[in-house]
């Protein structure tokens, strides 16, 4: 038996007629009583009673009528699971992201995104090394990370990128000047990234090539726990623009640091398998919405 033959059989068990299933099918009523028969005989025994006003189910066309609908009704969720997946709304995606993005960002941006899907987003938080690891080894779908390196089974593409800005204490006294320079900070008690964080590698150079020594005073894996140490008066820091998101201007002074420093956010995706359309219309949501956080966060910074 095939689809046809039961489309054929559930149609005329619905209308009652031979004549208009086969209008409903588009095809001649001979051509539908042929799809009976030969249905009746792979099921060995008849569908139904044929007379002269209509046909008339047997006791096991009704019992086979049950069945047939169950299956019709499963072709119907399996359509309905097709469109959705084809319109990005149906599924799972693992995400991971460094946690300044994750906690102060990124929360509006996938709130927008989800809004009205039945997609599901699994998501943790991971410094840019560690999520790395995470998505070419735990079956992560999505990473969001600034680190960029040759790690096998992953791919990097770029998703956007911004200027490094300085952070400063409330009262301190370079927080009148438009800018900071490296050279503003000869001297300063300064809180720094981890030296094997890649960003910080690209501040410290910054800092050599300018002959500027400062002293440091503490170093922290997460640059929005920087931030938190600056607020608190222990010192000032170069960290990435998404990290201030949240702070108040009692709590964070934030200013544009000269010489630019580029600070790139990749999308690291594995290359062992392919990434659902539902993952890649993510991808796509968080880059225009991240770029305009971004280009709004540096206006505000450009700011007197």
């Amino acid at each position: 038996m095939n689809v046809r033959q039961l489309e054929a059989f559930k149609l005329i068990m619905e209308l009652g007629s031979f004549t208009r299933a086969a209008e409903r099918l588009n095809l001649t009523q001979p051509a539908v009583s042929k799809l009976i028969n030969l249905l009746e005989h792979k099921c060995g025994f008849q569908l139904f009673h044929r007379q002269k006003n209509g046909v008339v189910p047997t006791a096991e066309g009704e019992m086979l009528y049950a069945e047939v609908e169950r299956v019709f009704l499963g072709l119907e969720s399996i359509n309905a699971r097709a469109r959705a997946i084809r319109q990005f709304d149906y599924g799972e995606i693992e995400l991971v992201s460094f946690p300044s993005l994750g906690t102060r960002v990124l929360p509006p941006i996938l709130a927008g995104f989800l809004e009205g899907r039945h997609i599901k987003v699994n998501m943790a938080n991971r410094n840019s090394w560690l999520l790395v690891d995470r998505v070419a080894t735990q079956g992560v779908d999505v990473g969001f990370g600034m680190a960029k390196t040759d790690r096998p089974g992953v791919q990097f593409e770029l998703l956007c990128s911004m200027q490094a800005v300085c952070v400063l204490p409330p009262g301190h006294p370079l927080v009148d000047r438009s800018a900071i320079e490296a050279g503003d900070l000869e001297g300063e008690r300064f809180i720094s990234l981890a030296e094997e964080d890649g960003v910080q590698v690209d501040i410290d150079r910054v800092f050599a090539e300018q002959g500027v020594a400062r002293r440091v005073v503490l170093k922290s894996q997460l640059s929005e726990s920087i931030c938190s140490f600056v607020s608190a008066g222990l010192g000032v820091a170069i960290v990435d623009p998404i990290s201030t998101v949240g702070f108040g201007a009692d709590e964070l002074v934030v200013k544009p640091f000269k010489p630019a420093i580029r600070q790139d956010i990749w999308v690291i995706t594995p290359t062992f398998r392919e990434i659902s359309k539902g993952a890649r219309a993510l991808i796509q949501h968080v880059r225009e919405g991240l770029t305009a956080k971004i280009a709004e966060l540096e206006q505000t910074i450009a700011s007197p």
